[in-house]
């Protein structure tokens, strides 16, 4: 599948226009980002941005319909068209040769919460899952749910990590991980530290490995969620994303299935 045209674009340069979710424009995204960058910052001196949204999430019930904003009813068909996307993804690699054999297969869920993607569908897959969530009533929920921690299964998969760290300072083990997945938690991180993830996660990656991300696509630009400070962006924005990783975007599909007034959702898999 190729790319569409970008928003905009200015001597060269590539814009995205954004609007809050009230519809008032909020600027190009460089510009929204370097104001971001410039107001109020945590000791730390990450902005306040960041703050912000670990509030939002430390006052949500740390169970599916809370972590999905009242749409649990989705969850079984997000883990049906993840399962598909990983299969066609693993047979594409094995048919180029970059697949390989391993002991133990491993993989990374990336803004885990409550670990319902490990519990629906990673942890079928893989013999061992790593879970890094920043919010820690979200993680002791998956601690706590045989789903994730593979508690009685008869296949020994189990989930292995539970990292506590936002993602805008983690950093995987280098060579670990077999797949890495990223979903519906980039709206969080600005570019600059999106990026700089992806990077991380390209380290973290074994050989033949991939990362998927899978997220919300504005219609074009981005949309700021007041509300739990992040941002949806459009499927252009994040093809931008990627390609300053330094990555390709070898595939990309919609999800299907999902209630028509939610965001069109996209799979991106991503090779270093």
């Amino acid at each position: 599948m190729s790319a569409r045209a970008p928003a905009s674009t200015t001597s060269g340069a590539t814009v995205f226009l954004g609007v809050d979710d009230l519809g008032r424009p909020v600027g190009a995204h460089d510009e929204f980002w370097r104001r971001v960058a410039r107001g109020a910052t945590r000791d730390d001196g990450k902005p306040l941005w960041y703050a912000r949204g670990i509030e939002y999430w430390d006052g949500v019930d740390a169970n599916v319909e809370g972590v999905l904003g009242g749409f649990g009813a989705v969850s079984p068909l997000d883990a049906r068209d993840n399962s598909v996307l990983l299969r066609d993804a693993r047979g594409r690699r094995e048919a180029d040769g970059g697949g390989a054999t391993r002991e133990k297969t491993r993989a990374l869920d990336c803004g885990a919460g409550v670990g319902r993607v490990t519990g629906t569908f990673l942890i079928d897959h893989f013999d061992e899952v790593d879970l890094v969530e920043p919010c820690g009533h979200f993680l002791d929920a998956a601690r706590a749910d045989p789903a994730v921690t593979g508690t009685g299964r008869t296949d020994g998969h189990r989930a292995r990590e539970f990292f506590e760290e936002p993602l805008e300072t983690f950093t995987p083990e280098v060579g670990a991980y077999d797949v890495i997945w990223i979903q519906w938690c980039i709206g969080h991180l600005t570019d600059d530290d999106l990026v700089a993830f992806l990077r991380r996660c390209r380290d973290g990656l074994r050989e033949g490995g991939c990362i998927v991300m899978k997220e919300n696509n504005a219609s074009s630009g981005f949309i700021l969620d007041l509300e739990d400070s992040s941002v949806t962006r459009c499927h252009e924005y994040l093809l931008h994303i990627i390609e300053r990783s330094g990555m390709r975007c070898v595939e990309h599909r919609k999800q299907t299935g999902f209630p028509p007034e939610l965001f069109t959702v996209r799979m991106y898999v991503i090779e270093p």
